[in-house]
């Protein structure tokens, strides 16, 4: 498992950090605008390793693959690239895996999200109830 949940502030270039707050952007279960996403890494010793993302604002927590946050799984030419399009999922798009739904913002209807692995612009989408 990874280490604790944390806030990267000032770094020159902290790509999940910046993934969290400009991809991700304000949180699909709360809607805080700028919710001050927290983050951790995940290692593994095979395949790619997982970032975790937390809404702080309501406790909802998301994963996406090492590769999805650095654009690596978006080509073919790429071992985690050849998974996606095996797995036919679209190339040029991160997938959130919710980990966890916070208390206060857990509903029957987003509670079926749970454990989902599904594009980041379809979670946005059916989080404004547009889906």
């Amino acid at each position: 498992m990874g280490g604790e949940y944390k806030r990267e502030e000032g770094g020159m270039c902290n790509i999940p950090q910046d993934f969290a707050d400009n991809k991700i952007g304000s949180c699909p279960f709360c809607k805080a605008e700028s919710p001050g996403w927290l983050t951790r890494e995940e290692w593994k010793m095979i395949g790619s390793n997982n970032f975790y993302f937390k809404c702080p604002k309501c406790e909802s927590e998301f994963m996406v693959l090492k590769d999805d946050v650095t654009g690596l799984s978006f080509t073919k030419n790429s071992y985690s690239g050849k998974q996606k399009a095996k797995a036919g999922k679209k190339m040029n798009v991160p997938y959130v895996t919710i980990v966890k739904i916070g208390l206060r913002v857990k509903t029957p209807q987003n509670m079926m999200l749970k454990d989902e692995e599904i594009p980041l612009p379809m979670l946005k989408k059916i989080c404004r109830g547009e889906e």
